[in-house]
Parts: C-alpha cells; sequence; structure tokens
C-alpha cells in the first residue's frame, strides 16, 4: 500500500498514517489539508503563533518601542551634559549670537558666523522659551536630535538587512557618539544637530523617496555645510536606479536640495549668505596644523571610536573577504561605503580634527558594523542562545549580541567619564565673566580680545562688536599654523567694519584675553592705541586683563 506525499511514494504504510513533508501534511484523499497551525520558532513568549502576523513580530522590532528605547539611552548618554553651564566655546559663541538675534539682531549683518543659520535660530528659539540664563532646553533638544539620528539609522538598517538589525544599528548609533572627548560628545553645537538630517537623507534615499532625501540633505547643509556629504552616495543611488527614473529622481532630489538653500539665501540676503558660509574661510582653510598634529589628533579620536566597536573586530576576517567578492557586494554596501567615504571628507575639511567634527562618522561607522554582524554565518549549536528575548533584541546572531554588548558596556564607561568632565578653562571662563559683570551694568557692551566668547552669555552682556572672537580678526584657531595668524589673514572687510563699530558704539569694557597667545593686543596697534587712549585698567583675572572705558 502506498501513497504520494509532496510526489514522493511512501511504501508500506496505512493509507489512514499521515504522510509528513518538509512543513506540509498530507491527509488521505484527492486533495491535501494545510498542516494544523504550529508555534513559530521566531516568536517569543506571548507574541503568539505564525497565522497571525503582528502576533509573530517580537515586541521589541516595533519601530515605537525601540524609539522610546533609543530614547532613554540617549538621555543616560547625554546626562553629563545637564551638568555644567557650557561645554565649549562654540556653545558660547551660538549663545551670544542667539541673545543678539532675540533683541533684533540680523543674521549676517549684526551677527556674524562662518557657520549656516539653523542652530543659531535655534538657540533664539530655546532662548525665547527658556530665557537666555540657561541651555537645559538646547541641551534636551540635542538628546532629542540623537535619538531622531539613532532611529533613522535603525530604520535604514531594518531596510537594509531585516527588523533584526534595527535596533542593534540604534544602540551603536548612541554608543558611538559618546565615544568622542567629554567637551565634544556633550556639547550642543553643529554636528549634533545636524546628523539627524543627514541620516534621514540616506533613509529616505534608500526608500527612491528623493524629494524627501533633497528636503533632508538641505536642512544638514543649512546646518552645517559638511551636511552635504551624503550627496556622493544619494547620486549613486539616482544613477543606478530604473533609466526610466533617473530624470524624475534626480530632479526631485535637486529641487528638495537647492529650494530650501535659495529661499535662506533669499530671506537672509545672497550676497552675505553666500559670504559667511562659502566664502570667508579662505584663509582658515589654508592654515593646516602641522601633519604630526592632525595625525595624533585624528589617531586619538579613531582609537576612542575603535574601542566602544571592539567587539566587532573579530568578525573582520569574515566581512572582508565578502567586500572584496563583488559578486557577494550589495548595491546599499557600496553606498554605505561612499556615505562613510563622503563623511570622512567632511571631517578632513580644513585639517583641524577637532573631536566634535568625528560625529559625523556616527551613523555609517554604526551600520558598518551591523553589517560585519549579519555577515557572520549562523551555527547550529547556537540555536538556543538565538530564541526568546535574545533573538527579539539582536536577531539570530550571537556576534550582533556580543558586539552591541561590548559597545554598551564602553558607552557607559565613556559617560561616567564625561561625569567628572569638565571644559577646558571653565574656571577661567566663570571667573571672567563674574568680573565683567561686575565692573559693568546691563546692558553696556563688552568687547572681548580672545577666544572665549562664553564670556558674554554668562556675563549677560552685550558684545561690543559683530567679530565675537579674536579668530574672525586673526585667523587664528586651536593648533592652526602660527605663521598664518595676523590682520592680513583676516576675514576679509573685518578690521574695517571693527572700526567703525567701535568708533559708533565705544564699548564700556574691553577684555585683553591674549596673554600668551599668538595674536597679544600690542601687534594690532589701531586696537592697542583705542584702548590705551580712552581705557584704564581696571582688573587682572587670570592673565585677562579688564579695561574700562573713562566716563562709563
Amino acid at each position: 500500500m502506498a501513497t504520494v506525499a509532496n510526489g514522493r511514494v511512501a511504501r508500506g504504510r496505512p493509507v489512514a498514517v499521515l504522510a509528513v513533508t518538509a512543513g506540509t501534511v498530507a491527509p488521505p484523499g484527492p486533495r491535501p489539508a494545510p498542516a494544523p497551525e504550529r508555534p513559530s520558532r521566531r516568536t517569543g513568549p506571548g507574541t503568539g503563533s505564525r497565522s497571525d502576523p503582528r502576533a509573530s513580530r517580537p515586541r521589541l522590532h516595533h519601530p515605537v518601542t525601540q524609539a522610546a528605547i533609543l530614547l532613554a539611552l540617549s538621555l543616560a548618554v547625554r546626562a553629563p551634559s545637564f551638568r555644567r553651564p557650557f561645554w565649549s566655546p562654540d556653545e558660547g559663541y551660538l549663545g551670544t549670537e542667539a541673545v543678539a538675534l532675540h533683541h533684533g539682531g540680523r543674521m549676517y549683518a549684526d551677527v556674524v558666523d562662518r557657520k549656516p543659520p539653523l542652530v543659531p535660530w535655534l538657540y533664539e528659539a530655546c532662548f525665547a522659551l527658556t530665557g537666555p540664563g540657561t541651555l537645559w532646553l538646547v541641551r534636551v533638544c540635542a538628546v532629542l536630535a540623537l535619538t531622531v539620528t539613532a532611529v533613522f539609522v535603525a530604520r535604514l538598517a531594518a531596510v537594509a538587512w531585516g527588523r533584526s538589525a534595527a535596533l542593534p544599528a540604534g544602540v551603536l548609533t548612541v554608543a558611538l557618539s559618546a565615544a568622542l572627548p567629554p567637551p565634544d560628545a556633550m556639547a550642543a553645537t553643529f554636528e549634533i544637530f545636524m546628523l539627524p538630517a543627514t541620516a534621514a537623507a540616506m533613509y529616505y534615499g534608500a526608500r527612491h523617496r528623493f524629494l524627501a532625501a533633497g528636503l533632508a540633505l538641505a536642512v544638514a547643509t543649512l546646518t552645517k555645510q559638511v551636511g552635504l556629504a551624503p550627496l556622493l552616495p544619494l547620486a549613486v543611488m539616482v544613477l543606478t536606479s530604473p533609466r526610466r527614473r533617473r530624470l524624475r529622481h534626480g530632479a526631485a532630489l535637486a529641487a528638495g536640495l537647492l529650494l530650501p538653500i535659495a529661499g535662506c539665501a533669499l530671506l537672509l540676503g545672497v550676497r552675505p549668505f553666500v559670504f559667511w558660509i562659502f566664502l570667508s574661510s579662505g584663509s582658515y582653510a589654508d592654515s593646516p596644523q602641522s601633519v604630526a598634529a592632525m595625525c595624533g589628533h585624528a589617531a586619538g579620536i579613531l582609537l576612542r571610536l575603535a574601542v566602544v566597536l571592539a567587539g566587532c573586530a573579530p568578525l573582520l576576517p569574515r566581512l572582508l573577504p565578502r567586500l572584496r567578492a563583488r559578486r557577494q557586494l550589495s548595491s546599499f554596501d557600496g553606498v554605505l561605503l561612499l556615505w562613510l567615504l563622503a563623511s570622512a571628507a567632511g571631517v578632513s575639511a580644513g585639517f583641524r580634527f577637532y573631536g566634535h567634527y568625528f560625529l559625523q562618522l556616527v551613523p555609517p561607522l554604526a551600520l558598518l558594523a551591523v553589517r560585519a554582524a549579519s555577515a557572520t554565518p549562523r551555527h547550529p549549536r547556537s540555536a538556543p542562545f538565538q530564541r526568546g528575548a535574545v533573538a527579539a533584541w539582536f536577531g539570530r546572531s550571537r556576534a550582533t549580541a556580543f558586539a552591541v554588548a561590548c559597545a554598551v558596556a564602553v558607552c557607559a564607561a565613556f559617560t561616567a567619564g564625561a561625569l567628572r568632565g569638565q571644559p577646558p578653562e571653565l574656571g577661567k571662563s566663570l571667573a571672567v565673566a563674574s568680573a565683567v559683570d561686575g565692573y559693568s551694568k546691563p546692558g553696556q557692551r563688552v568687547f572681548l580680545w580672545g577666544m572665549h566668547p562664553e564670556v558674554y552669555w554668562l556675563a549677560g552682556r552685550p558684545a561690543g562688536s559683530r567679530y565675537l572672537t579674536a579668530g574672525l580678526l586673526t585667523n587664528f584657531s586651536g593648533g592652526a599654523d602660527v605663521h598664518r595668524v595676523g590682520a592680513r589673514y583676516a576675514v576679509p572687510g573685518a578690521w574695517a567694519g571693527l572700526r567703525r563699530e567701535l568708533a559708533a558704539a565705544p564699548p564700556c569694557l574691553v577684555v585683553d584675553d591674549s596673554a600668551g597667545t599668538p595674536y597679544p593686543l600690542a601687534d594690532y596697534p589701531p586696537l592697542a592705541r583705542l584702548v590705551d587712549r580712552d581705557y584704564v585698567p581696571v582688573a587682572v583675572v587670570q592673565g585677562a586683563r579688564i579695561y574700562r572705558r573713562a566716563g562709563c
């Protein structure tokens, strides 16, 4: 006696016995009936059966749940940022800009910066809600920016490698952001607010929604110029799309990118917008650090990032051969590598290699780490480990779980160190600001000859010039070539503008914080003569000399 099941003959069995083959059940009779439902191996406790797609999806794979987890993790990682009044001179610069804008100043006219306007406007909006005396709302926005970045990276990983890759990619994004030195990791400056838009641009590009990708790229560029870096991989996505759609995708990407930037230029004035954002940094870019200093700074930051990704190191021998084999190199892998290379070019702009510049590398590095884990073959013996809650968190790969666990542990150590960290020269800036507050009255203008514009914001005094640091007037910046520091290397037209401002509204106080720097006040005769003629010294605070105008 024989029964037929899936094209095979089973001999020696009664007809009443069901022939079970490869997940199908064939009962007696001409038409086989489906087998009874069995619990899915992919489902964890309480997730239901395979017949209900919603029930079979682990709860931790739900985007809302993942977003809540990433928000909590971002808040924990950036909690030390709330413990200090400021973390970097960039925050002081932005705070002073925002106060001037809040009192009617115009961007690129009464307030100038080499950066685009979105972050100063964000600070201004936060100060309108909380007052200019604190940055707590700005820091909340930074937490949200990191969370949104991690969410978009997670969604991008889900599109590329499945939903089990989403949460590990988001967790690695948050963990990598904490690897930088505390002042760079905790400051709420341009880079942290640029990341959400860059990740969103790549996500929408992967979904072939190029108008949205262009709009996100415009937001990134209006946050910081190097936010334009994802344009390279997005252009490759357009060129590799079906031929009949290339023109439409390219036009959508270009429209989304160019229209917001053009609108912003028309709002602020095309000439000052183009000058300050694209043309004012010539001398700055031509005065890089020494090769030894550049290599030392870059190597130090890259080492910190590598420590977070140490759990992925054992996976590289298995990943690299796949990347070298063109047959196994998917189109998204190539786009991801282009994104990393373009971001590295953005980090290298100006060859300064400040720690916060490296935040731009975080999203592509997190995705590459998840790619390395997903390229690792699964071992049959690891099946018990790959079930239940662990599978819900990290998919079905033990390598992914190990890499993410190592990253979170290192992230916790870096965050604990940030709790004890503090900005450089925090004490001096607070002391000078206190002295400025004591020797002037609210509303009286102050001119600072130095590189710590946070003094304006901490003292609550308006700046006596649109040039908030000596860097715009001397081309000095940390670690730059000291042979290219001087008035002739200043932003074009800056000294003529400074003389007009000081003549029209002389500041009440002048703070000379140039002792021991390559730009001592005596080397700039117009400013030195003005101080000698109209001001008298009143205090010296930790090397900073404070002068007060007679009759002020």
